[in-house]
């Protein structure tokens, strides 16, 4: 089977690296030095370039949040329609309250003087949230009122994050723990991927802005009957998406906050996450590979129970999340990783981006894959590099 795989981060590594693992021919676009590795990367999917590939997976939010899966029957992702949970913040809190899915109280406000109404009705810590696209960025945590106005009042004028403007979702802070569960869809179908957690502040100790995400882990072991309220999330979430009229295929990622036992909406994400597909992947490649592709086919698909622990530590450049430095050399001395923020330029690898390298232990005890995560950052150099050390850990 000819499979293109659309992004440029560790994400798409980890899905062509499975799907090349399994035997099937693998292109990027765009791709990154790592890519290259277990595949082609393309330069361009201009005019038809799309319609020659069997299995089209979007790795990144944007391409489906602009319509690539619109119309096309070889493109495993939802439409425009669908992407919008993703693509619109204050979208997907409408619609969770219209199908009585469980997440924060809200309000959304368009302005600074509706923000300073909103802030008086919550408690602190604050939390603001972007309504766009926002690369991982988007959210504010703000102790005081002070603060949160005014971070929040740059964040609707475009003036906090670039590119970011217009409405913010104003939510009740949750106290509770993160689980990201992602599960692949076809219609009303659904089977969960392994349960992940996804460490999203910069520095060790949960400490410093928000990121794309820092590392991960997996999978993590619940109850049944929490696994059962999660269950019944994502089946209120299908219902809802049928009665909006949308055929929805693909993956449908729910970040979610545990409150005493109950599970909360965080966001919805309409493609897989990152780093959580990583770990994911490099838990159980075939059974990852082997369900997609029956989902992709209208045949039955199900849960799996994976074998191993997978750990993911990411390597990243100084200055990230805000400023990240680029252009450094990059030395790898041997060792498994799956590249993010890394091109290759006269047979050198330089850095690309603010997360650059994810470092990457199986094995079948937790600490052992932790362990070996971090043993194989020995064999990466470059300035300015970085990393948490209580991945799996805290």
């Amino acid at each position: 089977m000819k499979v293109l795989i659309l992004g440029s981060g560790g994400r798409e590594h980890a899905i062509g690296w499975a799907f090349n693992k399994a035997g099937h021919s693998v292109s990027f676009y765009p791709g990154n030095a790592g890519t290259k590795l277990v595949g082609e990367n393309i330069p361009s999917i201009e005019g038809d370039v799309i319609d020659r590939f069997d299995l089209v997976i979007p790795g990144s939010e944007d391409f489906l949040v602009k319509g690539i899966a619109d119309g096309k029957k070889n493109v495993f992702g939802p439409s425009s329609d669908g992407a919008k949970l993703e693509g619109s913040k204050c979208f997907a809190k409408l619609f969770m309250e219209k199908y009585n899915i469980p997440t924060a109280k809200f309000i959304i406000a368009r302005n600074s003087i509706e923000l300073e109404d909103a802030l008086k009705y919550f408690k602190p810590p604050y939390v603001i949230k972007a309504d766009g696209l926002a690369q991982g960025k988007g959210v504010i945590i703000a102790n005081d009122y002070e603060e949160a106005f005014e971070s929040g009042s740059k964040l609707i004028e475009g003036k906090l994050i670039e590119n970011v403007s217009g409405p913010v979702v104003v939510d009740e802070f949750l106290n509770g723990w993160e689980l990201s569960a992602i599960a692949i869809v076809n219609g009303r179908n659904f089977a969960l991927l392994p349960f992940t957690r996804d460490y999203k502040r910069v520095y060790t100790g949960n400490k410093g802005p928000n990121t794309g995400g820092m590392g991960s882990y997996g999978p993590i072991m619940i109850d049944k009957e929490l696994k059962r309220k999660i269950e019944d999330i994502f089946e209120l979430t299908l219902f809802g998406i049928e009665k909006e009229g949308v055929d929805y295929r693909g993956f449908l990622y729910i970040g979610l906050m545990i409150v005493d036992n109950k599970p909360y909406v965080l966001e919805y994400n309409v493609r897989l996450g990152d780093p959580e597909t990583e770990v994911i992947v490099a838990m159980e490649p075939e059974r990852f590979v082997e369900n997609v592709l029956k989902a992709f086919n209208n045949e039955p698909f199900g849960e799996y129970k994976p074998e191993n622990f997978a750990v993911d530590i990411v390597i990243a450049s100084r200055g990230y999340p805000e400023n990240p430095e680029k252009g450094q050399t990059i030395d790898i001395d041997g060792g498994f990783f799956f590249y993010a923020g890394v091109k290759e330029k006269e047979g050198k690898l330089l850095v690309s981006g603010g997360r650059v390298l994810h470092s990457m232990g199986i094995a079948k005890e937790l600490e052992i894959a932790r362990r070996k995560a971090y043993e194989n950052i020995k064999n990466v150099k470059f300035e300015g590099m970085f990393y948490r050390e209580d991945i799996a850990q805290i």
